[in-house]
């Protein structure tokens, strides 16, 4: 396992729990994994590698390092597709630290028993 964070959904989320989370390192591996070309522009600015795709792909997160990852963090905009994007970083990685963004919560539970090590509930958009 290298010091190699994946972060699936770049946004808002992303970055709110990226500051809250401990760094063990001068200069973080970090490797964004989006669909958005806007999402993977901004995410390359700030000094991430970049993957583009959709984080409920195995593959996708396979392309990403997440096999190889110490931590993923799961911040898309939807709960039910972070829960799925949480199971699959699950299925490839036992040993990471999986931290997921979610909305509703209700769901930290869920997301907990389901492979999330730590649970970030966000403010709900207007």
């Amino acid at each position: 396992m290298t010091g190699l964070t994946v972060v699936v959904g770049y946004g808002d989320a992303a970055l709110d729990v990226l500051r809250h989370l401990p760094s063990r390192f001068d200069r973080p591996d970090v490797v964004v994994l989006d669909h958005d070309a806007v999402a993977l522009t901004s995410a390359f600015a700030n000094g991430a590698r970049v993957a583009r795709g959709d984080g409920r792909d195995i593959c996708a997160l396979r392309h990403a390092g997440t096999e190889f990852a110490a931590r993923v963090v799961v911040a898309v905009p939807d709960d039910l597709d972070g829960l799925q994007v949480t199971m699959a970083a699950r299925s490839l990685n036992r040993t990471a630290t999986i931290v997921a963004a979610v909305r509703d919560p209700r769901n930290q539970s869920l997301f907990t028993r389901l492979g999330a090590d730590e649970v970030f509930v966000r403010a709900r958009s207007a």
